[in-house]
């Protein structure tokens, strides 16, 4: 068969899983015993075996994984497999308590090794995390499978400590950033050894051989910048406290710039001018597919930025709103954003 009817048949399968699980039955999957969980489907594992020969065969004969280049699956990468079962991102904590300090974030449908158990927690590794996910939030077994056997493409996989990334396939080429190992990236094509992938909203080149894997896999977890960790945790400690225009306080009242001024002076060291439209001049724009925590997001009337807020993550804000509401984290495109700002490194 060819690559393309392994690739369809393994779909069919993977679908074939989900109904017989009833639509994905991600609670019960939650109770199997993570560290004992096999395949009960007969022959779906030979028959996904022979798929991955296949695209293994296909693939480097196509000249797609050129000379030293690496190649594999998720299977390879993954031991005792739990996928995030949530529309946004699944927090990685420290510790196994709700409380517990953010240290990663699994996006949706992104991929982790399950470690070890407790009670109503998974300890995970992912990309270069290792810490703590709610077992209500992760699939496991047969229905992770089957959304990893349905999601997967082709990525690159980072197994060194730094893997540049540059404007052009030459070592004396700009390098425009760096991805750290166990990161996952999207793979586009690879030619002399150099892969050329999805980077923050544009294309890159890394150079592959020993550095890295190309493989069909799902992406695995973000680490989470510790300053943009705390500057986020710093402002949402003020949600609740008063609007007032004019205020630069948040601790007895601040109006939106006044608010985004102190908390990115007091928590990052990051100073600010005092208005939203001086403010939507400073840093570095960015788009809102690559937005962090710690961006500044800006909205106008009448083409003019009038209201400044901080992204926190998860699809939301946190502002100093107007008076009625005081300060309080919303969604990120209540209203649309003219401009999207990073002032933090």
């Amino acid at each position: 068969m060819t690559d393309k009817a392994w690739k369809l048949f393994g779909l069919c399968l993977a679908w074939g899983i989900a109904l017989w699980l009833g639509a994905v039955d991600v609670q019960a999957a939650r109770q199997e015993d993570s560290q004992t969980s096999q395949f009960s489907i007969a022959g779906m594992g030979v028959a996904m075996e022979h798929y991955n020969g296949n695209v293994r065969t296909t693939k480097t004969a196509a000249g797609l994984t050129q000379e030293k280049m690496s190649y594999g699956t998720f299977t390879s990468i993954f031991h005792n497999l739990g996928v995030a079962m949530v529309e946004d991102s699944l927090n990685i904590r420290k510790e196994p308590k709700s409380d517990s300090e953010i240290i990663g974030k699994l996006q949706s449908h992104g991929g982790c090794s399950i470690l070890a158990t407790e009670k109503g927690w998974y300890k995970i590794r992912s990309g270069q995390v290792t810490g703590y996910v709610s077992a209500r939030y992760l699939g496991v077994g047969q229905a992770a499978r089957a959304v990893a056997y349905y999601d997967m493409k082709l990525m690159l996989r980072v197994n060194t400590d730094t893997l540049r990334v540059r404007k052009r396939p030459d070592t004396d080429s700009e390098i425009l950033g760096r991805i750290n190992e166990g990161e996952t990236i999207d793979f586009l094509s690879a030619r002399d050894g150099w892969a050329k992938i999805r980077y923050k909203g544009g294309t890159g080149y890394a150079y592959v051989p020993d550095n890295g894997v190309i493989a069909y896999t799902i992406p695995e977890a973000v680490k989470c910048n510790d300053l943009r960790q705390r500057v986020v945790n710093y402002a949402v400690q003020f949600v609740g406290n008063p609007y007032r225009w004019g205020g630069t306080n948040p601790n007895t009242g601040a109006d939106c710039s006044g608010f985004v001024q102190y908390v990115m002076g007091h928590s990052a060291g990051v100073k600010l001018n005092r208005t939203s439209i001086m403010q939507s001049r400073e840093g570095q724009e960015v788009s809102s597919a690559v937005m962090e925590p710690g961006d500044l997001l800006f909205y106008a009337s009448k083409g003019v930025v009038d209201h400044v807020a901080m992204y926190i993550g998860e699809g939301k804000i946190v502002h100093a709103a107007n008076s009625r509401s005081g300060i309080k984290i919303s969604t990120w495109n209540y209203r649309q954003p003219v401009r999207i700002r990073r002032v933090l490194p």
